[in-house]
Order: C-alpha cells, then structure tokens, then sequence
C-alpha cells in the first residue's frame, strides 16, 4: 500500500532533572495489523499510559496497557471515536477490577492519537495533555493548561465508568502533535509553544528537555510526506529515541526520530488566521524574550569565578527588567495593531465568511454548502475561545438552516430513552415492547421493556442477559466476543421458538426466550470457513452471516430445531460479487439480500443473483458516505430502509427501491457523534437510534 503521510516519531525522558535514553514505557506507535477490523486497516495508533496516584507499578504494567489499549482498538467495529470508547472502556473495567480485588491498587492515566485520513482523534483520559501544532498556531487539549478541572481528570481504574475527552484535528504536511505528562503544563506556556515550531522534531525535543527542570515524559510525532529526506535528526547523544513502524517493527538506539508509514491521504487543511496570529504572536513573544536574554547576558555577561566579584543592585535590576519592558512593549504594539482582541477578530472573520456565504447564487448548492461549512469552523474555532457567545450561535443557526434546507436534512427533538454507563452500544433489536441492545465495548447484550409511549424505560427492567456476555458460560460453551444479535421468530427452527439470539466469534450461537432470558440454551455452529464475520440475519428458517473477508455469506439450514451442518455458499458459480468492503446486510420478505458497503453503495442479490438498484431523490450535495448499519424494515404497511451514516452524523431513510425519503439528525448534532445502529416502532411512528452510551429516540413526523 502506498501511503501519503509518514509519522516522524520521538521520545523525552526525564526523570530527576536527567534525560535518560530509556523510551517511556507507556509509549507506543502501531500500524494496522493484517487483521485489523474492517475499516481500521489505514489507521495510524499513537499511545501513552503514564502513571497515576500514589502507587507506581512496574514499568511492563504501563507497556502492557497501552499495548492492549492498541489491540482492543485495531479489534474493534464502527467509527474512530467508537474504537477509541471500547478500548478505554475495557482498560478500565479491568483495571477497575484488579482495584476491587487486590490490595495494591493502580492507577493510570492514557493518551492516545489515531490518525485516519487527514483526521486525528485525540483522547485522554486522567491528567495527559496534548499540544496540536500547525501553521507556527498552537491548539492545547484541554484549551485551558491552568484550569485544575479540565487539567485533572479522573484517572483509569477509580470509577467504574471512564471519564474520557476527545478532541479532533485536522493534519497536513508539517502538522506535529505531542501527547505528554501534566509536567508540561508546568513549564512556560510560550516557551513550550517555541520549542513546538523549532525547524524539526529533534530540536523540538530538544526544546523541550532544555525547559523540564524535574521530570516530563513525551511522545511526539510529525506528519511529512513519504521518501522525503528528512532534517528532523536529533542531536547525537541527547534524550529522543526513535521508532519505526510499517512493514517491520524496530526500534533504533541512534537517538533520532524515525519514519512511519501510517496510510493516511494528503488533504489540505482549512485554515485559521485567528489561531495562526494568535500563536505567532506567542512564539515572537517568545523570540523577542530569547533575544534580549542574549543580548543581556552580552551587556551584562556572568561574574567570573571570583569570591570577591559581585553584581550592583542597578545591574541586577536592569537585568530583571529590560525584558519585562520588551515583553510589554511587544504585546502593546501587537494589540493596538489590531485594534481589537483575538476574540472580537476571530468574531469578525465568521460574519466575513458568512458574507460570502450569503452572496453565493442559490443554485451553487455546493459552493452554498462548501462556504457555510467553512464559516461553522470558524464558528468553532471562535468558541474554543469563548463558549456560549449570543452572535456566535445566531451564525450557527443560520448556517445550519441554511445547508439544512439545501441539502434536505430534517432536524427532530430526540429524547434520551436510556444510558448505559461505559457502554458502546452498537446494534439494536425491537421486538414489541422490548428492546434489545449489544453493548460490544463490553460484550453483553441487554433487555429493556419500553413504557407505552415509547420513550422511556420502564422502571427496573434494564436486565443484563447473563447468558449473552463475554465469559458466560451457556450449556458448557465458553461465550466470547458477541458479534451481532438478531431476532428468531418461529420459523427459524429452533427449539424455543421465538428468541432473541447472540452470535459470538467462536461461532456459539445462543438462544433466550423474551420473557425468561435467564432459560438460554446454547449450539456451537461449523466455522470451518469463517474468516471474520461481522453480522447475522434470520430468513424462513434459515441462519445467514456475513463474513466480508472471505468475501461470502455463508447460510446455515435447519435440522431438529439446531444447525448442526457445514454452511452453504449464498454465491455461486462465475462472476461472484466482490463485497469485501461490507458493513452490514438486511434480508426482505421475498429473500432478497441487500448488502450495504462502506462507500455508501447498495448491491442486491436474488437467490444470488445481482438486481438492478440505485438510490434516487438524494439532493446535491448529500452524498451517501460514512456508513455504519443498515435497518430493513419488512412491516407491510411500512416498507421502509434506515441506513445509519455515523460519519456523518446522518440516518438516512429511503423505500427498498432506493428513494429518499427523509434525512434525519438530531438539533443538537452532538448527539449522533457516535452513531451506529435504528430500530424502528411503526405503530408510534418512533425511531430508536443507538449513540455512544446512550438510546435516542425521535419521532418521523414532526
């Protein structure tokens, strides 16, 4: 695979006032594996497990951690954000455990980076920072280095539901990033911004190590172009260590960064004048203080080593204040330049910018939409400075009616049905009053009764299914990772009729009655030719499962109420479809197979055979992209497909023929960051939509 970007990588080490060589061992840069979930297979990981509390375990505690941090993430399904909550969430129910058990209690705080595309998601969680720089502008995450509260979170292994923040960027050539220990909070903010934009990762290192007085670990990366020379060789001896990644894993001891070939796309990047001044004026600042401390040490150079040599107190007090007055003199001829603050200008570039906005013709549905868009990210960038500002918000709600109407979205009012603590909910099943979800950051599966009008969980009847959870154990079969959940109606030929059945990786599949979920039995099926499935449907009886990798869907037949026989090819024959990029398939009444890929397309097969179909009715400028799920809705009176778009904060809804029938998102966007699976009540015209932890539901027709 070609790559775009490589990641050039380095260490900081020190401990006691000393750089030492050792790379911190909660450092870790990892590729793709070659069996990484779908969709994970161009992600670049970036990690740092740091001690935290009082007690400091030993040094393969914090290597082990962030390597099974890295691990859960590769291993898991749906979007970056999604990935990131399941390995955390499984980091701490495991540490959270050991606490609970053992006397020697752990604690730890993780930063992690995954780059995909030209997006870098940030998470933390405990007291890591992280320093975005790009374009000689410093973005801090969290926003505010003195404020205890965003400073000091909650470390792994305390609650028994992580407190994790994330944060997303996007990179270009020359972007670095540096994920670090609360130490660097400490230091001065404008001489870390400094080093940040020294002309490579090894200066910048070495920066870094000049201004640590104690102790300060750090990873730091930088973004370039692949098989370009690169200048970022740190000085031979100092503390940078170097890591590489890609085809083979090594690490080298000449102390300079190395190149990783990540497989991100070359991508542009909006820019931001605000935050360009903002952090040049900060690193002239910090020029300027370099400056007139160089030319103070001339002026007034260090007594020699003399008992009797001493400094007038004139000397020292133009010492001290020559480069306050600069200093001060720099920041006035930088405000009264403006004429304004950084706020009010970065105010006035968003009305700007919706001044083009406006007067773009309004049949350029996309330059309307492309110009609102960039004016919502100088929106954004205004309020990292100052949230909850009245002229800020009017221009948000502008802009979104705006490309809300041009684009077709309808907004609904969403009530939050349900929220399951560190739960990743990423499939949901209806059936009458019960719903049923799969929590796979966790493994299990839940059942909740619905209160008549829907919206709501009746009270006490949350009940995690025992016999549907990773480590359970169903009729002598050891449960794993739960891979999908479907419901079974009669037909399906098993003994207990109408379940809700759980398939996991090891190809158990396991059966509950919906009244009497704890009455479950259990059947291990034939995976002899399993690769990686990712998703199962009932259809007459029959047992389908999709296994994208090996490019099939194998079908299980009845026999004596189990499926005891190998699975049967569902394509045959020459010219076999190539679905390896699936994410999800839905079977309708007839036994057609709709299978939804990850670029938005649909294909449609007929005892195998390929069906015409297309989606209509979508306007310009919506295309499909981002896709996560799909919901086939087989109700005679209300034929109707859901596809849930998650990147895109998006569920579309269309006929089985492919036409658009609405687009829906929540008023507060927010809300579907991590969205991944509907279900859908015809009767009470409601949709349920699963998003990070919690259970949105929302009417169609408003």
């Amino acid at each position: 695979m070609a790559f775009d970007f490589e990641a050039l990588v380095g260490h900081l080490n020190v401990v006691n006032g000393r750089a030492v060589s050792s790379t911190p061992p909660g450092a870790l840069v990892e590729v793709a594996p070659r069996k990484a979930a779908r969709g994970r297979e161009a992600d670049t990981f970036f990690g740092l497990v740091l001690p935290s509390g009082d007690s400091i375990a030993p040094a393969a505690f914090y290597e082990q951690m962030v390597t099974l941090c890295a691990e859960r993430y590769f291993n898991s399904a749906g979007s970056v954000t999604n990935g990131l909550r399941a390995a955390f969430a499984h980091l701490n129910e495991n540490l959270f455990d050991h606490n609970q058990r053992d006397p020697h209690h752990y604690e730890a705080t993780i930063l992690c980076g995954v780059l995909r595309g030209s997006d870098l998601y940030v998470a933390r969680i405990g007291a890591g920072v992280a320093l975005f720089w790009q374009d000689d502008a410093v973005q801090p995450f969290p926003i505010d280095f003195s404020n205890d509260e965003q400073l000091y979170g909650t470390p792994l292994g305390v609650q028994m539901s992580p407190d994790m923040r994330m944060a997303m960027y996007t990179v270009k050539n020359g972007t670095r990033l540096l994920l670090a220990d609360a130490a660097l909070a400490d230091l001065d903010y404008h001489a870390v911004c400094g080093a940040m934009g020294r002309d490579d990762i090894g200066e910048m290192l070495i920066g870094l190590k000049e201004l640590a007085a104690v102790t300060l670990t750090a990873l730091a990366v930088e973004f370039v172009p692949p098989e370009v020379a690169s200048s970022a060789a740190a000085r031979e001896g100092e503390s940078t260590r170097g890591e590489t990644a890609g085809a083979v894993s090594e690490k080298t001891s000449t102390g300079k960064p190395q190149s990783i070939a990540g497989g991100p796309r070359l991508s542009d990047t909006r820019g931001d004048s605000v935050k360009r001044a903002a952090g040049g004026a900060a690193l002239a600042t910090a020029a300027v203080v370099d400056g007139v401390n160089s030319a103070v040490d001339k002026v007034l150079p260090e007594p020699k080593d003399s008992p009797k040599t001493r400094t007038s107190p004139w000397m020292a007090a133009l010492a001290l204040l020559i480069p306050v007055v600069v200093v001060v003199a720099v920041i006035m001829f930088w405000v009264s330049g403006t004429g304004q603050s950084v706020f009010d200008k970065c105010v006035a570039d968003a009305y700007q910018a919706a001044n083009l906005a406006r007067g773009i013709a309004s049949n350029d549905v996309r330059g309307t939409v492309a110009a609102w868009g960039a004016t919502q990210a100088v929106i954004e960038s205004c309020e990292t400075m100052k949230a909850g500002d009245p002229q800020l918000a009017a221009l948000r709600q502008e802009a979104q009616q705006v490309t809300d109407a041009l684009v077709g979205i309808d907004r609904r009012q969403t009530t939050v049905v349900d929220a399951l603590p560190s739960a990743v909910l990423t499939r949901a099943v209806l059936q009458g009053e019960d719903l049923y979800v799969l929590d796979d950051g966790n493994d299990i599966v839940y059942r909740l009764t619905l209160n008549p009008n829907g919206l709501s969980v009746a009270s006490g009847t949350r009940q995690a299914i025992n016999a549907m959870r990773r480590g359970g154990t169903v009729n002598q079969f050891a449960v794993s990772d739960i891979l999908d959940i479907a419901w079974a109606d009669d037909d399906a030929g098993l003994q207990q009729g109408s379940v809700i059945t759980a398939l996991d990786s090891n190809g158990v599949l396991i059966n509950c009655p919906p009244r009497f979920t704890q009455q479950c039995s259990a059947q291990r099926l034939n995976t002899s030719t399993w690769v990686s499935p990712i998703s199962m449907q009932f259809w007459q009886g029959r047992l389908y499962v999709l296994d994208p990798d090996s490019n099939q869907i194998w079908r299980y037949d009845p026999s004596g109420g189990a499926y005891p026989n190998a699975p049967q090819e569902y394509f045959v024959g020459e010219g076999r479809p190539d679905i390896r990029q699936a994410v999800d398939f839905a079977i309708d009444t007839p036994g057609s197979i709709y299978v939804l890929l990850n670029d938005g397309s649909l294909l449609k097969y007929t005892s195998g055979q390929r069906v015409g179909f297309a989606f209509s009715n979508f306007p310009e400028g919506q295309p499909l992209s981002g896709v996560e799920s799909l919901f086939l809705n087989t109700d005679p009176t209300d034929q109707m497909m859901y596809i849930v778009a998650g990147g895109v904060n998006t569920i579309y809804q269309t006929t089985h023929a492919g036409t658009r029938a609405s687009s829906f998102r929540s008023l507060d966007d927010s809300q579907f960051d991590a969205l991944t699976d509907v279900a859908v009540n015809s009767n009470k015209d409601l949709v349920y939509a699963l998003s990070g932890t919690t259970i949105f539901a929302f009417e169609r027709q408003q």
